[in-house]
């Protein structure tokens, strides 16, 4: 959840820092915020495909679900 003006975009963004911190609590492990591979911050609410590398040759791709909270 991330605060919203009117017009659904974000107050700030979504970064892969805030996505990391997000996997890390959902999976009990530790993610590295390098490892998401995020081109642009995240800026407006909905529905994102995101790719977090796990290892050299693995990667996976995580949806994440950015909901509005009227300030």
């Amino acid at each position: 959840k991330a605060k919203t003006g009117e017009s659904g975009r974000l107050y700030g963004s979504i970064t892969s820092a805030d996505i990391a911190e997000q996997l890390s609590a959902r999976i009990g492990e530790p993610v590295d915020k390098r490892k998401v591979l995020l081109d642009e911050p995240i800026k407006e609410v909905g529905t994102s495909k995101v790719d977090v590398k796990l290892h050299a040759d693995v990667k996976i791709s995580v949806t994440v679900i950015v909901e509005g909270e009227s300030s």
